[in-house]
């Protein structure tokens, strides 16, 4: 576990010493929740800066609200609210994706939370589950849209929020869990998909100096869950019984935010391009295969490190890796060519 005061420490080292100029960060689900959290961190530390902060999100309205309450944070700040209709539909990312891409000139952080749990398989137009494309498909269409953007950035670094070191098991002749889908098997598909995609993408020609991390949030308190397909007495026991006692016993919002965003700014987490050696005097994790620096790290809640696990070594040894690549790729092609 690192300390709290650690985290805080680092994050207000980097900010007020190592963060380059005029920083540009991508939040993707930031409307509540530990994305949120993470946004208001991000505003508090660069306060007295200019960053430009682009704000996902599905409602103009509630956008608006927000942006409005983070620019009392950071006056400076350069926020730009893009609505995504509905992240349940890769060819929506796309759109939002293509709409920060028109305008950035670069992307430092691309930090990315969206989600939901669903009790059934819901199946959008696209033919994939609804629930699967917003944790996995969406996010990654942000990631290989803005690309180029973050190529262009000093020291670019993606954190996706999800279930990074939960990794379970994959159907490759069933991508889409038409066959397999329950909870355990949705949420484990998506944490392994996400983190085989990650360590693809950092291999690929280009990306060495983009860092990658995957980070399972833990117990977070006055976080707003949103359950589909549930019938009224499940929500109902979430509401009057889960989330006051997530809120008893987990994280604040504010400590879970400011662990994302150590995640997104550590030295401890570097690119591949640095061969496994960090910032000076600072100690390199290891990253999602054992190695350190390898840049896809896997985070627990707490900041800890999971240095890879048996699951991913299989599917190393089966090459799955390259598999969730070329399919993810092709049914962007798929959506886009639609």
């Amino acid at each position: 576990m690192v300390k709290y005061a650690s985290i805080l420490s680092s994050n207000s080292t980097f900010f007020t010493t190592k963060a380059p100029a005029n920083l540009t960060a991508v939040f993707v689900g930031a409307t509540n929740g530990i994305g949120l959290g993470a946004l208001r961190a991000f505003a508090k530390h660069t306060s007295g800066t200019s960053p430009t902060i682009y704000i996902v999100g599905r409602s103009e309205k509630n956008l608006t609200t927000l942006t409005a309450s983070i620019a009392t944070l950071n006056p400076s700040a350069k926020l730009i609210p893009v609505v995504a209709n509905d992240l349940t539909l890769i060819k929506d990312a796309q759109t939002a994706a293509n709409h920060i891409a028109s305008s950035a000139t670069r992307v430092d952080l691309l930090i990315m939370s969206p989600g939901y749990i669903s009790l059934k398989y819901d199946e959008s137009p696209e033919g994939l589950d609804r629930v699967q494309t917003i944790r996995y498909y969406a996010r990654m269409r942000f990631l290989v849209t803005l690309a180029p953007l973050l190529r262009k950035a000093p020291a670019p670094r993606v954190v996706t929020v999800l279930g990074g070191g939960g990794e379970g098991a994959l159907w490759p002749e069933d991508w889409a869990l038409k066959q397999h889908y329950n909870i355990p098997n949705a949420g484990g598909a998506a944490v392994s998909m996400m983190t085989l995609f990650l360590e693809e993408f950092v291999k690929q020609p280009g990306n060495e100096k983009i860092g990658g991390v995957h980070l399972a949030p833990g117990i977070v308190g006055g976080t707003t869950l949103t359950f589909a397909g549930f019938p009224g007495w499940a929500k109902a026991l979430v509401d009057w019984i889960v989330l006051p006692l997530l809120k008893l016993v987990g994280m604040t919002i504010d400590e879970a935010g400011e662990r994302v965003l150590f995640a997104a700014t550590s030295p401890k987490f570097p690119s591949v391009k640095t061969e496994g050696e960090g910032e000076a005097g600072a100690e390199v994790e290891k990253g999602s295969d054992g190695k350190p620096g390898s840049g896809v790290y896997l985070l627990r809640g707490d900041s800890s490190v999971v240095p890879g696990n048996k699951v991913l070594t299989g599917f190393r040894e089966e090459k799955m890796g390259e598999k969730v690549w070329a399919h993810t790729l092709e049914k962007f092609g798929e959506i886009e060519g639609a």
